[in-house]
């Protein structure tokens, strides 16, 4: 049925300044827009009562499917925790009977918020449970943490080798210590016991809904095969396709590398509500986790990270990537694997420059790259939640070069294309919170990081709204409110342009339409 929106402040595009007052939503898209008094006639007419509509935004980097399983797992987010003591006591006394496998799994475990300030080890889970695997995931989702009896029931024992890009952690009496990272993480989260397709697709539709509320409509799933293993994600995510009504736009990275695609028989597909076009690779680790490959060692621990593979395997990873079609998104935070990353997918896609390679994260990038970025046509998918997330453990970690973290202004100035993300879990989960840390630079500590990195609101809507429409390579269709646009729009409950920062992160969606749709609604339609 058409809409008629009037009495609204309509920014066809949050860069204008110069918003209109009605729109017409008919079969799907923008059918007119102008002014109340000239509307057509409509059947239903909503008033707005001089509330502001934008586009609706995309989080071009979010964990769906992690953020799912956090649902039915025990949550340190939802219940925090301050020491390993009451970590431990927490799960003793959260323990339900009824998780997969008889296991107890918890998440969103963030050591900087531990008096010890470090990770729980086997040692510390063992006292209370000798018996009953425990695992646990630390909120960025590349660490696991296991007690004995989910080492054993896996099968990792003291002569388990480290797959290349991961480690098995160890004390300094060279046994195990039950903290597994990167690739050796993802090696135990794909082997533990895991929810039902069904539980887990009724979750990530949850989270669909949280992320409608907030004004996204449009999502791109980070890493098929991130959490628990791309054939055992796949099934979920074609379950829920299949199942039920999906509310938002997707578009999906898969872990996987050409080969193990092409043994799956899949190939590149792009649609409007539903891409599978893009392929997953991690040039190096994480600057929390100070495996973030760096030229100059971490301020607090020493060391420069490492790389995910040997000299030359990325390189020609992405060149067979590229000549099968796919789209290739990067995963790469410190200075050296933010080079090595862009340096391989120039090599890979020679003077073809129109595909959309990406770079995510480009947290720590080297300070001549920018330029670079725009002539090559690679796009920048940065999060700025993760300024107030991991403000202390930044400036711990990095000193002064976290005055050039997550550096968008300087994207920008170069000429390069910017989207801004949650990489939720692991950052905040809400735009606004990233919207508020791209213009404000404020860490969780109150300490300012990188202020000449600040962005006007309007600069940092606009990453979230044309920024994710051009990465998921949709900007011909969606994320302008124009003559012919599809209408994905939401209705806000203030002005996220005109408001001071502290504002902005209670910015939240009354009504979010998807193609004409109404898919979230808290505003009174009657």
């Amino acid at each position: 049925m058409p809409i008629l929106l009037i009495n609204a402040k309509i920014y066809r595009n949050v860069l204008e300044t110069d918003p209109v007052e009605a729109i017409l939503l008919k079969e799907g898209v923008v059918s007119w827009i102008g002014s109340s008094k000239d509307a057509p006639a409509c059947e239903k007419v909503l008033d707005l009562g001089g509330r502001v509509v934008v586009p609706g935004l995309t989080d071009s980097h979010i964990h769906l499917f992690m953020l799912a399983l956090s649902r039915l797992q025990i949550s340190f987010a939802r219940t925090p925790v301050n020491s390993i003591s009451s970590l431990v006591r927490k799960l003793v006394e959260s323990s339900p009977d009824t998780q997969a496998g008889g296991w107890l799994q918890g998440c969103d475990l963030i050591e900087d918020r531990l008096v010890e300030h470090r990770l729980p080890t086997c040692t510390d889970l063992d006292v209370a449970f000798p018996d009953r695997p425990v695992l646990l995931r630390r909120y960025c989702g590349h660490v696991a943490i296991m007690n004995s009896s989910a080492m054993r029931a896996l099968n990792v024992g003291a002569n388990i080798p480290n797959p290349e890009g991961g480690i098995f952690r160890r004390d300094n009496t060279g046994a195990l210590n039950g903290i597994a990272e990167e690739a050796a993480a993802e090696w135990v989260f794909s082997r533990a016991p895991s929810p039902s397709n069904e539980e887990i697709a009724a979750e990530i539709l949850v989270v669909m809904q949280q992320c409608l509320a907030l004004g996204l409509t449009s999502l791109v799933e980070a890493a098929v095969g991130f959490s628990i293993g791309y054939d055992r994600e796949a099934a979920v995510w074609e379950h829920l396709r299949a199942t039920y009504d999906i509310p938002v736009r997707m578009g999906f990275m898969l872990q996987l590398n050409p080969a193990e695609a092409a043994k799956r028989g899949l190939k590149p597909n792009w649609s409007r509500d539903w891409s599978t076009e893009t392929l997953k690779y991690f040039a190096d680790g994480i600057i929390g986790g100070r495996s973030g490959a760096v030229s100059v060692p971490y301020e607090d621990t020493g060391g420069t990270g490492y790389m995910m593979y040997q000299s030359g395997i990325l390189e020609d990873m992405f060149k067979r990537s590229h000549t099968a079609g796919w789209r290739i998104a990067v995963h790469a935070t410190g200075d050296r694997g933010i080079q090595n990353a862009v340096d391989a997918i120039v090599a890979a896609q020679g003077v073809n420059c129109d595909r959309r390679h990406r770079i995510e994260h480009c947290f720590l990038p080297p300070d001549e790259l920018f330029s670079r970025l725009a002539v090559e046509g690679i796009s920048v998918v940065m999060q700025p939640g993760f300024l107030s997330r991991m403000g202390g453990s930044i400036i711990n970690g990095l000193g002064k070069r976290s005055e050039r973290a997550y550096p968008g202004a300087s994207v920008l100035a170069a000429g390069g294309q910017l989207a801004f993300s949650s990489d939720a879990p692991t950052g905040p989960l809400s735009p606004w919170q990233g919207i508020h840390d791209a213009v404000t630079r404020i860490g969780h500590n109150g300490a300012l990081i990188g202020a000449k990195e600040s962005v006007s609101n309007r600069v940092a809507l606009d990453a979230y709204i044309s920024g994710g429409a051009y990465v998921m390579r949709h900007e011909k269709f969606r994320g302008e409110l124009s003559l012919g646009m599809v209408a994905d729009l939401v209705v806000l409950n203030h002005n996220p342009l005109t408001v001071v920062p502290d504002t902005l992160i209670n910015t939240h969606a009354l009504l979010s339409i998807k193609a004409g749709e109404i898919v979230h609604n808290t505003f009174d339609c009657t």
